[in-house]
């Protein structure tokens, strides 16, 4: 496969969706069964900035990992 930008370009929209996705499905699924309470865990601290009009923070849990690597394998099929 060649890479070029408009495909690099989809591959972090697919692996940003895929983690924004799997984050909000992970946070579904814990509010039915706690248990499952560390797929929602913080794997990182909040990484981002504040620009005191605008602030913007990620944390990394394994649900969005998981969404990452969904979004890879989808971006490869298609």
């Amino acid at each position: 496969m060649r890479v070029e930008k408009a495909s690099i370009s989809f591959l972090i929209l697919f692996l940003l969706v895929g983690a924004i996705l799997c984050s909000a499905l992970g946070v579904l699924i814990v509010k039915f069964i706690p248990q499952l309470g560390i797929i929602t865990q913080n794997l990182t601290g909040p990484v981002g900035f504040n620009l005191e009009i605008i602030s913007f923070s990620l944390t990394l849990n394994l649900s969005a990992i998981v969404g990452i690597v969904l979004g890879y394998i989808v971006f490869r099929k298609v």
